[in-house]
């Protein structure tokens, strides 16, 4: 799907792929490109189409290049579906003829709550050109991670609250704590390579950036740094949380073996008891005498309440 956006004489009216020849500001997003589409962008831009079907692989790596006519931008932005926690955000600017042109596999929520902005603050954004627009996107890129972080930070206290719930069964638990902490692998990874990028933009590598925005891309490298602590310190607790758990497991598994074992010690006394008077010797004492049968099923009632006092004070049952 194609959403182009250009300014014309203060206002911003949807566009074809056809007026990025215009020399009007023009931010022309795909979302799912089609095979004809990445044809169209590598004749505009000048790059082969297979490489730019390498840079929506994705596990590409972030980074900043420069081709012939314009600046080459890769980006990893969280992901809400399962199959992966990142995807890449490919991006093609240039000064020159106020191009910006971004293309993804999947839906961006920092793009849909860019095009949902009024019209006013989005003239505003584009009449200061596409380097603002990229520094805005970016922007909205942390925003992103900061919401998915939030959520982990949900997520987290979901299982903090689960470990100790008794009621609560903890099969899935170990499988929605990896999940979370993959997640969040991810998530530094993807965040770490950003910073470079950004970085990167600022130290002026991207020839065809308007070098007047770029000192604004340093108060995004301090976001991305912000970010990454941040999930350096999530995974901490979750690392933490999953040791807690893996010890109220085995805990539980002592009292359980304990309370086995104690069950066992009492059961075992009346079958000594009763074992001993099934043995076929002929001369027992207890045998002839006439209260041997209440006195055996007394002895055994005696052991039986004994033992069981005793593992109940040692905290066994």
């Amino acid at each position: 799907m194609l959403n182009v956006q250009v300014l014309e004489k203060d206002k911003i009216i949807k566009g074809k792929f056809a007026d990025m020849k215009k020399k009007a500001i023009i931010w022309a997003d795909f979302i799912e490109p089609s095979a004809a589409e990445i044809k169209d962008v590598a004749e505009l831009v000048g790059m082969d189409e297979k490489e730019i079907h390498e840079l929506l692989e994705p596990r590409t790596r972030p980074v900043l290049t420069n081709i012939d006519k314009y600046s080459v931008i890769v980006v990893q932005t969280p992901a809400e579906h399962e199959e992966s926690a990142t995807m890449p955000l490919l991006i093609f600017i240039t000064k020159k003829s106020n191009d910006l042109i971004t293309l993804h596999t999947h839906k961006m929520p920092s793009i849909e709550r860019m095009l949902a902005w009024n019209e006013k603050r989005r003239v505003n954004i584009f009449q200061k050109g596409t380097t603002f627009i990229l520094f805005r996107l970016i922007d909205e890129i942390t925003s992103s991670y900061s919401i998915m972080l939030e959520a982990v930070d949900d997520n987290i206290d979901l299982l903090e609250e689960g470990i100790y719930n008794e009621e609560k069964e903890h099969k899935d638990m170990m499988r929605n704590a990896f999940d979370v902490k993959k997640r969040l692998i991810f998530f530094y990874k993807a965040l770490t390579a950003n910073r470079d990028v950004v970085s990167a933009i600022e130290k002026e590598y991207g020839m065809f950036l308007n070098k007047k925005d770029l000192s604004k891309f340093r108060l995004l490298t301090s976001d991305f740094t912000q970010l990454i602590e941040l999930t350096v310190t999530y995974r901490d607790i979750l690392s933490t949380t999953i040791e807690v758990y893996l010890s109220v497991v085995s805990n539980n598994l002592n009292i359980t073996m304990k309370k086995i074992t104690a069950w066992g010690a009492i059961i075992l006394l009346p079958t000594i008891i009763t074992g001993l008077y099934g043995m076929n010797f002929k001369h027992m004492p207890e045998i002839p005498w006439v209260y041997g049968y209440p006195f055996a099923l007394g002895l055994m009632l005696v052991l039986v309440f004994s033992a069981y006092i005793y593992f109940k004070r040692k905290e066994w049952l």
